[in-house]
């Protein structure tokens, strides 16, 4: 008898893991789906290229100024992310 309660009450905590691995997983994958369309901004198309300065074999930066900003942005050669931005507000 004891042992039958035993093996019940392990299925039961098996199964309690089971869904809530399951639910790890739904909830790790629409984070990741979320979290790649906020990283996934795009490039301006439209580059002036005495704006552009090489950092390294990698990382460019590039220089966009609109009517009251001045926008710093380091992006990642490879992937063409933008890694880092800088915004300067004009007076």
């Amino acid at each position: 008898m004891l042992k039958k309660k035993l093996l019940i009450s392990l299925v039961i905590i098996q199964g309690i893991l089971i869904v809530i691995g399951i639910i790890t997983i739904i909830f790790g994958v629409f984070y990741k789906m979320s979290n790649h369309n906020n990283s996934s901004k795009s490039v301006n198309k439209n580059i002036d290229l005495s704006n552009i300065y090489l950092i390294n074999e990698n990382l460019y930066q590039q220089k966009l100024v609109d009517d009251n900003k001045i926008i710093f942005q380091i992006i990642d050669i490879e992937s063409n992310k933008i890694l880092k931005e800088i915004i300067f507000e004009k007076n």
